[in-house]
């Protein structure tokens, strides 16, 4: 599952993706991978979402860090 998790992570970084393109790129079935991305959704590095499209589509997003607040030097 670690491997999967690895797989989805990785081509989550040229963004957004699709349930089936996940699937496609780590060659697993639709149940492993929905355990895995319900995985990553609950450690927060994921987060699902909408398509802007007419159909919408679920798409998988990394999802982004806090950035700390900014340091102010007096």
């Amino acid at each position: 599952m670690d491997n999967i998790n690895k797989i989805i992570l990785e081509h989550l970084r040229s963004g957004g993706k699709t349930a089936g393109e996940l699937k496609d790129a780590s060659d697993c079935s639709y149940s492993i991978l929905d355990k895995a991305l319900r995985t990553l959704i609950d450690a927060e590095e994921i987060e699902p979402g909408w398509s802007n499209d007419d159909l919408p589509v679920r798409i998988y997003k990394l999802k982004r860090q806090k950035e700390s607040a900014p340091f102010w030097r007096n």
